[in-house]
Formats: structure tokens, C-alpha cells, sequence
């Protein structure tokens, strides 16, 4: 053993601080529960601050089986955040005005399921804020209409306004959800601690008295936690809040998604001086920070290189170290993160600027699959949930002057009553690659130091660090005089206290810790180095793996774990399972209740039961899993099973076991056995069309965008149409003399539309990713019409979804703006038009909902559907060979059977390998009854398609559909099509095949299926 004798040290003087920022700050409240409460530094749940590490997830982008929603909290859980924001979507449970009287479609067992979404929080042990208003001036949610429902753009006046007429359409649902979230709040025993109203929204007359309804519609309801508001420019303008004057609500916050979508961008340094100018009352709150970036329809993309590019290195977990933490450093408590999980847009749920992959660049991805990201995200949310001191502090000074090196920016954050330093440090060019060494000057208890007193703190390009100076930590209240590593968590087990260490590897660190006597063996640590001097242990050490050094301290023992930062990612520190504690996220002032487990790619749960140690999780192939836990466990079981484990001599009481992953020999099956039928019967004039609905309005509240020509206003909208493909079908009677017809089509942006006339194709508008509308001249020959007789042109069109909107001016219609014969006197006499089959109001498929289908033939007959009887219809392949000959619509269905055992995850996607860009095809896919993807060829970017594990079934027959659209006359074939992993788990999450209704549940709510001859 060394022991380290006493020697004199030579203190610097401390640095003044003006005696002002020590005041006691008055603690906020809505008057109505003092649950949650909160001052300019921070939120306070139950008395305790406490740090709020938010990841966005909403509920209807994960499909299907609402079981599913548990992987995600878990997941979410295990990795650092302790709440999860959502949206919820007025469009999915209202699909017309006053569904089921005031009460929405919030059916139980489905993705509309709300009071489902939030018990599954409560499991997990997050807590929630609550985002109901779904809509937005600029892009917020991506989803059909922001959020309205169809219907509503058909109202008129203004949106989002003092409108009697919005208000008559809101109130509803703003009564129905807020039941849902008034009973669940977190003074009723649930997860809910923030209710936002609205969302970038400005301040005006006419804007504070709807924004004043909408405050006093929760509060009525039962509303007695914060209500917040999120507003645009990083929180700039102070719309709403509680330090301006007129209608504000109790919290107010800012968004801002800093990175571009194609570089790397400088950190904005607005946040601090934001909320001070905006909301200087309120914490620092940003309700939205970029997780990712959204990416939208595009031949630039096109092939595959989607999202996946922000994984690599543009939204990385680099940009998270860089980024987070400069947010922290600007004092933000409150940091929702936008999005953590972004799912799917799934039927018609899109929006025209998004495609059907919502993966965000988020740190679980489309296919659930936890990234490299979230590994980031645990050790920052591991270090905000120990650091309380950090949650008073206050911003002291920033710049380059703190240290040696002008290329290096440090802000200087302290917690005046505790004399708690946090230095938040990075190139002060966040663009820089640079490898930067430098020293920095920390102010401490024992004075000015320039620290390392040894070495450099080393800088490598686009990496951030958090240096803390007086911190205190663990049972025996150790004070940490400074550190150059960064902590990633502390906690006691048993009577001794540990901390861990980390910084990246091949560089070096410098920890100071004020002991009275300490005792340490270091002969095992070669490349740790340690001198005590005044009460004073420095520990100096080259990072690598991971190094347990045992400093006995009278009685007890510190653990000083030191890791590289590649070590770190794979540690977690789970909060042993009380079911007295609903959520784990949450413990006294001055303990920690948790263990350290290594190892694992996600730790669901740790629980104990006398001597026996249970833990949960999943790994990603064959893992050692290290285990730090109290001295009377002599057994650890893993997802059920006990393992054979050794422990280390450290005296840690450290155990370790080789644990197998899941077997990677599970073969994916090929697609064949197509089965194909026509599904355009509608181009034939002869058609019998009685069942669609007859076009009759004249007038539009789309007054923004009035019809262009024409008589009958042709807006889907207006019949009950507010998504898919859509088919009019036009009568005129001709003369010989027509010569052309002009036809302007709103679709959203990557739309298109094909025309024909009495069943002869007249050619497509092909679309393209930043055209939202577009007007076409069809030229028509004298051998085409039928004189005094019906002629009849049909036009089939792709919606891509409605434009999000803002106010009467933002409304943009859907389907034919204007049309027009040339030549002669000749009119159309009668339209009719088609969508989903019932359209909103009387939609067969309840179950999934009425944005699950569009108008195509094959979907009105529920030919998509499993059960669907296709045993008549003809062999025949979507793929080369097989596909389109001609323009027009063929529909295709084949099954398949997986046989992926209990206890292994193996997320799922279609791969469409791209045709020739000159072919001009659409495809949407359906997987058992849920459409799950649409792809176009000539303009990307999308070709791997998430199976959502909510609708695949794991272990048994699976449906597979695909309508296939030829803009051509010269047809279309799909190059190839797969199904290809995106990794194999084993894991402890229980997934159960999910049956949603097949046609024989719907047959008698559809039309009567008829074979059609291929096109």
C-alpha cells in the first residue's frame, strides 16, 4: 500500500463574486398544486430541482400494436432523459366534427389510444408535457395539416384565431383531450408535469383572446400543472410570456434547430440572452432542439442516402456533445429534445414536405434501433441527474480569455450558495477540427488554479467538455476541488461512494479530491499517477478501458472508476425498481439509489430481492455484462435466467459474465408468389361511377386559393376527402370541335396526376419535390371524343397530404383548381369525385382509421387486406418482366411467414432497389392492411421501407400489398424487392403478433370485389 503524506500547499486567492447573486429567489406556482413549481433556474417537482432531459416521441407514428410503445419509453428511459414530450393529433381522433359527441375517437387497443400511451410512460417512469395544439405557421410535426383535420380548413375565417367559427370546431376536442390529461397529472399519481398551449404562435389582439380560451379550456378541464408555450427564433419575441404584458402563460420557452441541413454549424450563443430579454422569471426552456433534421421529397437524395447521412456526423452524437452542452451552458433546465424517436408517416399522415420515413436523424431510428447517439445522451443525462448544484447556478462570464489558448470558448457557470463551479468548454469555432491543447484558469474554494497542473486538457476538433470545481457528491458528502475529466454519474453502494470518470481516448486527466487520510494501492494502474498534499488527492492518469481504484478513506471506501469515453458509452447506472417510487428518475437531495451495470445495449430494469440481483435488457451480439452492486448480492440473473458471473478482486463487489446475443442465422424469407389484378377500372368510360359522390359546391372558404376555372369547386376537402389517391371523372358532352383540355391539380409537393379521355391516356404531370400545383394542357383528337354523345375524362391524382397551416391565408385545397375544354362551346355537365372508400365520416376500416386508405380501387374493395380472396386473381410479378405495361394501376399481393423467435428483436424493412430515373412509377405498400410506405422512382429519396414491428407479424403469415402506378405509356416494373434486418437483439421486451380486422370483418362494409384483367 502507498500511503500519501501531508505537505504543505500554496492557496490562490479566490475570486470576488458580487454578493447580489446570492440572493434567495422566490419559487413559482399556478397557485393550483405546488407539485411543480419553478423560479428562473430551474423546475422543481415535489420540492427538488430537477433537470428536465426531454425526448419527443408521438404516439401515432408507431402504428399498430400500442404494446409497442413500451420498447420506445424503455429505451428512452435507459438512456439518460427522464420525460418524454408528445404531441397529440387532433386530425387522428377527429375525423369529422364532434366524433362520438365531444368525447374523439380515442379507442382503446389502438394508436389512438392516449390514456394507453401515457400509462406506458408512467411504467417506464418518465414523466410527460403534454403538446395538444398540433399546429403551426411554419413546419412543426410534419403531419397532415399540422395536425387539423381536413375538415376544419373547410370552416370559415381565420385558423388559430378569435374566429367563432374555429372556436365552434377546437372546443370539442380541446374538451376531450384535456379530461384525458387532467387525470393524469402528476398531482393525480401520473406522469403529466407540463401542458403546453399552442405552439409558435404570435401575440396579437385577436391572438390573445383565442390563446386566452385555450388557457381557460385547460384550466376549466383541470389543468393544474404549468402551462407552457413554445415560440419561434430560439425564444426571442416573448409572444405569451409571464414578463410581458396581455394574455402569457406560466412557463414560456423557445425552440431552434441550430445545424443545417447539409453542414455544420456554428453554436448559437442566443439562448442565455434570449430568455433574459424574454423571460427572465422562467427557467431557460427550449421546448424544441433539433435532434435531428427533417428531409423532404428529392431526386438529390434519391437511392438511399436519407436520414442515414445525419448519422453520419452531420446530427451525430458529436453534434449532441457539442450542442447539448453549449445549451446547458447558457443556463437551459428545460431541454426537449426534437425528435428522440420519429417513426413513421404511415397512410396518409404526411405532410407534402416530409416523404414517408419520419426517422429524424433521431437517436432511436425508424426501425427502433437505440444509435451511438443515445450512448451520448446517457452520459449527459447521467451527469444532469447527479449534479444538482448545477440546476442553481447562475452564468458568471464567458469567452477565450479563461484559457491559454484563444481558440478555446469556456462559459463559467456556479452555483453561488453552494460555491459549485461547472466550466463548459469547446472550440470557440464549433466548426473546427482542430486538435487544440490548452490550460484553463477555474476559480475554487482553495482559489485560482490553472489547471492541469500537469499536462493539457486536449481539444479533438468537434468535442466539447464539462470541468466542475467544488462538487460534492455521495453519502460522505466528497468534495471534488476540480476535475479535468468529465463525470459521468456517482452513487453509494452499500457504505461507499463511486464516481465515475471518463474522457476520450488517448488523452489524459487531472482529479483533485479534498480527503483527510487516504490509503491506495496504485501498483495495478500503471498509468495513473497520485500525490496528496494539504487534504488535497490528485489523481493524474492516461485514459484507456476501465480502471477501478480504491481509495480507502478512514472507514470507508471511494471508488474512482476512470474510463475512456468508448468504455463509457457502454455503462449504465440504473435506479434500482420501487414500486413505492413510480418514477425512477427521481431521489432524495444528497443519495443516489442506483447501481452501475456495463455492458448492455439497452438496460430496461434493475431490481433487487434479497440477495438476488435481476436485470433486463438487450444485447446486440455476445457482451460482457459487469455488474457494481451491493455486497449481499451473490446472484445476477439476466431476462430471466441466472448466470454464471466471477467478481473482481477489486474490492468493488464487481461481477462479471459472458452473455450470449441472439442468433444470427435467422434467414429472412424471399417475396414470390404475386398475385396481380387491375386497380384503375375507372379510366374505362363505361364505368358505372353511381357510387361516387357528385360534385355540387359552388363556393369554397379556401378563399386564399379560389378555383381558377370552372363552375363546380372540385376540393377534396369539401366532399370528405382528406387524403390518398384521388380519381375525378368528368362528363361533357362533344361537338368535334374540342381541341384540348387545361387542367390545374393541387397535390403538395412530389405529387403528380395522369389524365385520360374515354379511356385513351393523354399523358401525366410528373411532379417534382418543390412543386406544389401544376397546369397542364391535354391535346385531344377528333378520333378520341364521341360527338353528341358522353365523353368522359378521368384523372387520377396522388395526395400528398395537407400543407400545414396557420390561418385563412395558409389553407391550400386539394384536387383540381381549375379546368377548361378548348374548342367549341363544350362544358363539363357533371364531376364526380372518389377517395377512401366512406371518406372520413363512414370509413369501413375503424380500426386503423380513416388515414390509413386512399381512393384506388383495390383499397375501396379492401384488397389490401389479409383474407382478401385473390385466389382468381392472376400470377404475376411487380418486378422486371412483370410490373405496368402501360399507364395505369396494378395491384399486387403476396404473403410470407417469419419465424423470429421469443426473446429476439429483429427490426424489419422493405428494400425497393431503384428502376432507371427516366421510369416515372409510384408505389404504396401495405403490410397486413396497413399502408406503410410510398415510394416514387423518379424522385426519391426513400428505398428502405420500416415493416413497423407493431403490424409485422413475428410468428406467423404476413400480407404484403402493393399498388404500382405507371405515369408512362410505356409502363413500369419495380428493379428489385427485399427484406432485409436492421440487426438482431436479444432482448427481454415480450412482442406478441398483433391481429388487426381482415376483410372478412369488413366485407360487408365494402363494395363487391370484381377481377380486373391486368393493365
Amino acid at each position: 500500500m502507498i500511503f500519501l503524506h501531508a505537505m504543505g500547499f500554496f492557496a490562490l486567492c479566490v475570486a470576488a463574486i458580487p454578493s447580489s447573486l446570492a440572493s434567495i429567489v422566490k419559487r413559482n406556482s399556478t397557485g393550483l398544486t405546488n407539485a411543480v413549481t419553478w423560479d428562473p433556474h430551474s423546475l422543481s417537482i415535489q420540492g427538488q430541482r430537477i433537470f428536465i432531459l426531454s425526448a419527443e416521441f408521438h404516439p401515432w407514428r408507431l402504428p399498430g400494436n400500442p404494446d409497442i410503445w413500451g420498447d420506445i419509453f424503455q429505451k428512452i428511459k435507459s438512456n439518460g432523459f427522464n420525460t418524454v414530450s408528445f404531441y397529440v393529433n387532433w386530425a387522428v381522433h377527429y375525423p369529422t366534427p364532434g366524433t362520438n359527441g365531444t368525447a374523439g375517437d380515442f379507442q382503446t387497443g389502438t394508436y389512438r389510444d392516449i390514456q394507453r400511451f401515457i400509462d406506458e410512460a408512467k411504467q417506464a417512469g418518465l414523466w410527460l408535457i403534454a403538446r395538444v395544439t398540433i399546429i403551426t405557421v411554419r413546419t412543426d410535426a410534419e403531419t397532415t395539416g399540422g395536425g387539423f383535420p381536413g375538415w376544419v380548413g373547410n370552416i370559415g375565417g381565420s385558423l388559430r384565431a378569435n374566429n367563432a367559427n374555429y372556436t365552434q370546431a377546437w372546443t370539442p376536442y380541446l374538451t376531450a383531450i384535456t379530461k384525458i390529461l387532467a387525470r393524469n397529472q402528476i398531482t393525480n399519481g401520473g406522469p403529466i408535469i407540463l401542458v403546453q398551449a399552442e405552439n409558435e404562435y404570435s401575440a396579437s389582439a385577436s391572438n390573445d383572446i383565442y390563446m386566452q380560451a385555450v388557457i381557460n379550456t385547460y384550466r376549466a378541464g383541470g389543468i393544474v400543472v404549468p402551462i407552457t408555450f413554445n415560440d419561434q427564433h430560439a425564444g426571442s419575441t416573448g409572444n405569451f410570456s409571464p414578463d410581458k404584458p396581455g394574455t402569457h402563460v406560466d412557463i414560456y420557452c423557445g425552440d431552434s434547430y441550430p445545424q443545417g441541413a447539409n453542414s455544420w454549424a456554428q453554436v448559437q450563443a442566443v439562448y442565455y440572452s434570449n430568455h433574459e430579454g424574454s423571460a427572465p422569471s422562467d427557467p431557460l426552456c427550449l421546448a424544441e432542439f433539433g435532434g435531428g433534421f427533417l428531409l423532404g421529397w428529392g431526386a438529390a437524395a434519391r437511392g438511399g442516402t436519407g436520414y442515414e447521412k445525419y448519422s453520419n456526423g452531420l446530427t451525430d452524437a458529436t453534434y449532441e456533445d457539442v450542442f447539448y452542452k453549449e445549451n446547458y451552458a447558457q443556463t437551459t433546465t428545460i431541454l426537449n429534445i426534437y425528435m428522440i424517436f420519429g417513426g413513421t408517416n404511415w397512410g396518409q399522415t404526411m405532410e407534402p414536405t416530409v416523404y414517408t420515413s419520419y426517422d429524424y436523424g433521431g437517436g432511436i431510428n425508424e426501425g427502433r434501433v437505440a444509435t451511438p447517439k443515445m450512448n451520448e445522451m446517457r452520459l449527459q443525462g447521467l451527469f444532469l441527474r447527479v449534479s444538482r448544484d448545477l440546476l442553481g447556478a447562475t452564468l458568471i462570464a464567458n469567452g477565450t480569455n479563461y484559457t491559454t489558448s484563444s481558440l478555446i470558448h469556456t462559459a463559467e457557470l456556479r452555483n453561488i450558495n453552494k460555491n459549485a463551479g461547472f466550466y463548459f468548454m469547446r472550440h470557440d469555432t464549433s466548426t473546427s477540427t482542430a486538435l487544440t491543447t490548452t490550460q484553463v484558469t477555474i476559480n475554487t474554494s482553495a482559489g485560482s488554479l490553472l489547471i492541469p497542473l500537469t499536462g493539457f486538457l486536449t481539444f479533438n476538433g468537434r468535442e466539447a467538455k464539462i470541468l466542475v470545481t467544488d462538487y460534492i457528491f455521495g453519502q460522505n458528502q466528497i468534495k471534488i476541488l476540480y476535475s479535468t475529466a468529465e463525470i459521468m454519474t456517482w452513487t453509494t453502494i452499500d457504505s461507499n461512494d463511486y464516481i465515475i470518470i471518463y474522457a476520450p481516448t488517448g488523452q489524459t486527466g487531472e482529479t483533485a479530491i479534498e480527503l483527510s487520510n487516504p490509503v491506495l494501492d496504485l501498483s495495478p494502474f500503471p498509468n495513473v499517477t497520485a500525490k496528496f498534499v494539504n487534504g488535497l488527492l490528485t489523481l493524474n492518469f492516461d485514459v484507456g478501458g476501465s480502471q477501478i481504484i480504491p481509495v480507502q478513506n478512514g472507514n470507508d471506501t471511494l471508488f474512482v472508476i476512470i474510463m475512456d469515453k468508448t468504455t463509457a458509452n457502454t455503462w449504465h447506472a440504473p435506479v434500482i425498481s420501487n414500486a413505492n417510487v413510480p418514477f425512477g428518475n427521481y431521489f432524495s437531495v444528497g443519495t443516489n439509489t442506483s447501481i452501475l451495470v456495463g455492458g448492455p445495449y439497452v438496460l430496461r430494469d434493475a431490481s433487487i430481492s434479497g440477495s438476488t440481483l435481476a436485470l433486463e435488457g438487450d444485447l446486440n451480439g455476445t457482451t460482457t455484462v459487469q455488474a457494481i452492486v451491493p455486497k449481499d448480492i451473490t446472484q445476477i440473473i439476466w431476462n430471466k435466467a441466472t448466470i454464471q458471473t466471477s467478481i473482481n478482486p477489486s474490492g468493488s463487489h464487481l461481477f462479471s459474465a459472458i452473455i450470449g446475443g441472439a442468433s444470427t442465422s435467422l434467414q429472412l424469407p424471399s417475396l414470390a408468389n404475386w398475385k396481380v389484378s387491375g386497380s384503375f377500372p375507372e379510366v374505362d368510360p363505361n364505368f358505372d361511377d353511381s357510387g361516387f359522390t357528385t360534385a355540387t359546391l359552388t363556393t369554397t372558404n379556401y378563399t386564399n386559393l379560389p378555383p381558377l376555372a370552372g363552375e363546380i369547386v372540385l376540393y377534396s376537402q369539401q366532399y370528405g376527402f382528406y387524403g390518398g389517391n384521388l380519381i375525378f371523372r368528368g362528363y361533357f358532352t362533344a361537338s368535334g370541335a374540342e381541341t384540348a383540355i387545361v387542367t390545374t391539380v393541387q397535390s403538395g409537393f412530389a405529387g403528380g396526376y395522369s389524365a385520360w379521355l374515354n379511356g385513351v391516356f393523354l399523358g401525366s404531370s410528373q411532379g417534382n419535390s418543390t412543386v406544389s400545383v401544376t397546369t397542364d394542357t391535354w391535346v385531344i383528337s377528333f378520333s378520341m371524343l364521341r360527338i353528341n354523345s358522353n365523353n368522359v375524362f378521368v384523372i387520377i391524382q396522388d395526395h400528398m397530404g395537407i400543407v400545414e397551416t396557420s390561418t385563412s391565408s395558409g389553407k391550400e385545397p386539394r384536387g383540381i383548381r381549375g379546368y377548361k375544354i378548348i374548342g367549341g362551346n363544350a362544358t363539363f355537365n357533371l364531376w364526380k369525385i372518389q377517395g377512401n372508400q366512406g371518406g372520413a365520416a363512414s370509413a369501413p376500416d375503424t380500426f386503423r382509421g380513416y388515414l390509413n386508405e386512399g381512393g384506388l380501387y383495390a383499397e375501396r374493395v379492401g384488397a389490401h387486406l389479409p383474407g382478401f380472396p385473390d385466389t382468381n386473381w392472376a400470377s404475376g410479378t411487380p418486378l422486371t418482366g412483370g410490373g405496368v405495361h402501360g399507364a395505369g394501376v396494378n395491384f399486387f399481393r403476396t404473403t410470407f411467414d417469419l419465424n423470429i423467435p421469443n426473446g429476439v428483436d429483429m427490426p424489419v424493412r422493405l428494400s425497393i432497389t431503384p428502376s432507371a430515373i427516366t421510369s416515372n412509377f409510384r408505389v404504396q405498400i401495405y403490410l397486413n392492411g396497413w399502408q406503410v410506405g410510398k415510394y416514387i422512382n423518379n424522385i426519391g429519396p426513400q428505398t428502405l421501407f420500416v415493416l413497423p414491428a407493431g403490424i409485422l407479424r413475428r410468428q406467423s403469415t404476413n400480407t404484403l400489398a402493393l399498388s404500382l402506378w405507371s405515369l408512362d405509356a410505356a409502363g413500369a416494373s419495380i428493379a428489385g424487392l427485399s427484406l432485409v434486418s436492421d440487426g438482431t437483439f436479444s432482448t427481454s421486451f415480450q412482442f406478441n403478433d398483433y391481429q388487426s380486422p381482415d376483410y372478412t370483418e369488413q366485407q360487408n362494409l365494402r363494395p363487391a370485389a370484381t377481377f380486373f384483367q391486368p393493365m
